[in-house]
């Protein structure tokens, strides 16, 4: 049984089921975790994991300048999700060079469009317009969704399911992202737009997804990552379920679970207790103490990506034992990505290998293109005993590498990590404005979309090397985690909805 990542999902589907060639980084590019010594046992049933209360939360207020940058990045950003687009179905591309769309890149454009009107730069009628147009264009076309979750990747200009490489997948993450910028969309646009999305959400059958894993894991059904059907020529008939599911507590699997908890047709539901059963394996951090991480992936988005809608600022602190599960620590999970976030920079600034392009303005290691082509580097807490626990059905037994990506930063993972660590995030978004390339033009920002996806620097401190690409699934997340940190916005309308708020009460009942 394993467990994955949707970028380590995608990668393996394609590479016919193995993770062993994930990232581009040469092996003197990775280094082993290590254990620690003096707290290196700990009691998870007794653990809490939670803020100071000193600590600020978000939103935050920021400085005159600050707010001049984040107004230059956001519109920048929401102009891409604005203008990179296919006219017949109005969906954002997956990325520039590519003719193809992701469902998770449609669910942050969703979101975005809120932000367009909120900030100025766009009617709400126009807005709400590209928003109809997208829904219905994903309405249309059934053989795009199987049991009403939506394969990961679909044609742009009519929106029916499309093959990438070998994949051809319903993906229950994108489309757990897609539904959440539905449900953002819905909520600021209401009248007959969120009645029809609210529809499509209604329609998802999340129980078609479940099942249990057997083995050594968690007595408990759990969602698969995806579904592919038995032919290409008939996506919408037999096929059958992807032997990888959602086990652990990344943000992916906190999010896809959440969704299928709060499926409005109680037929169509997770259960709850699926839920409370997702591992939460324990790792420690010099300076921040104890945290939970996915052991399959240390790439800092998997730290993030629920937080662009779950408001779990102002949630606290979690109890699965009061639910029945053991060896499942307490956590406020806005905090534990606080440490997360801050375990990267860390890592950026200690820079064993002595990378030319990683400090205190310069970090942030997750999944973005890279000089090879696609590349997830990543970091992870030192590796803490969990005394009683059983392997398997209470974390798992994997030794993670470091992955340095030969230096790799990606601009959206700093700037998403706003929302824990706003002047730090400022620092990094406002250096990586400032690069320049070997010709004295900017390096990192490419004019009226904002950064590029990814870039390193030579010792010169100017850039070696910068991705051609604008990639949808990087600008969403930097958009929808910079407004959350000014003004909550995202959160405000996604908590608003009633399916999420009944959802969120069953899971404390």
């Amino acid at each position: 049984m394993k467990t994955l990542t949707r970028t380590q999902f995608a990668v393996s589907v394609l590479l016919g089921g193995s993770i062993s060639s994930i990232g581009c980084a040469s092996s003197a590019d990775r280094t082993t975790v290590s254990s620690a010594d003096s707290w290196s046992v700990v009691d998870a049933n007794t653990l809490v994991i939670e803020s100071d209360p000193s600590i600020p939360r978000p939103p935050f207020v920021f400085s005159k300048n600050d707010e001049k940058l984040l107004d230059e990045i956001q519109h920048a950003t929401f102009v891409y999700f604005w203008n990179a687009v296919a006219p017949e179905t109005g969906m954002v591309y997956d990325r520039t060079s590519s003719d193809v769309v992701s469902v998770a890149g449609v669910g942050f454009q969703l979101a975005a469009l809120p932000i367009g009107v909120e900030r100025g730069w766009v009617s709400k009628e126009d807005a709400e317009a590209r928003t109809r147009l997208i829904i219905d264009s994903l309405s249309d076309a059934p053989s795009n969704r199987k049991a009403g979750l939506f394969y990961h990747f679909i044609n742009p200009h009519d929106a029916s399911a499309r093959r990438v490489g070998r994949e051809l997948v319903v993906s229950t993450v994108d489309s757990a992202l897609l539904f959440s910028g539905m449900i953002v969309a819905g909520e600021y646009f209401k009248g007959d737009l969120k009645r029809d999305i609210d529809a499509l959400v209604e329609a998802a059958d999340w129980s078609f997804f479940l099942e249990t894993p057997g083995g050594e894991a968690p007595d408990a059904p759990f969602l698969s990552l995806g579904w592919k059907p038995s032919a290409d020529e008939v996506p919408t008939g037999d096929g059958s379920l992807l032997p990888f599911y959602w086990i652990d507590s990344g943000d992916e699997h906190r999010l896809s679970t959440l969704l299928g908890v709060c499926a409005p047709d109680p037929d169509h539901r997770v259960p709850v207790s699926t839920y409370w059963h997702l591992r939460r394996q324990i790792g420690y951090h010099e300076g921040q103490g104890y945290v939970s991480w996915f052991p399959y992936s240390g790439a800092l988005f998997t730290a993030f990506f629920e937080h662009l809608f779950v408001d779990r600022a102002s949630m606290g602190v979690d109890d699965p034992s009061a639910h029945g599960v053991t060896q499942r620590a307490k956590i406020d999970w806005w905090e534990n990505s606080r440490r997360l976030v801050n375990l990267h920079r860390d890592r950026a600034i200690e820079n064993p290998l002595g990378l030319p392009t990683l400090g205190e303005r310069a970090w942030g290691f997750s999944a973005s293109d890279g000089p090879e082509g696609y590349l997830v580097s990543a970091q992870y807490p030192s590796k803490v005993t969990m005394d009683g626990a059983r392997v398997n059905l209470d974390y798992a037994n994997w030794d993670p590498q470091e992955n340095w990506g030969d230096g790799v930063v990606a601009p959206y993972a700093p700037g998403a990590s706003i929302m824990f660590e706003p002047r730090y995030a400022v620092e990094a978004l406002r250096f990586a404005r400032s690069i320049e390339g070997p010709d004295g033009e900017p390096g990192v920002w490419r004019g009226d979309w904002g950064f590029a996806d990814a870039y390193r620097l030579g010792e010169d401190g100017k850039t070696d090397w910068v991705a051609e690409d604008f990639v949808a699934i990087s600008q969403g997340p930097l958009i929808l985690g910079i407004e959350n940190a000014r003004s909550g916005l995202i959160w405000e309308l996604f908590m608003s909805s009633e399916v999420i708020r009944s959802g969120i009460a069953r899971l404390d009942e």
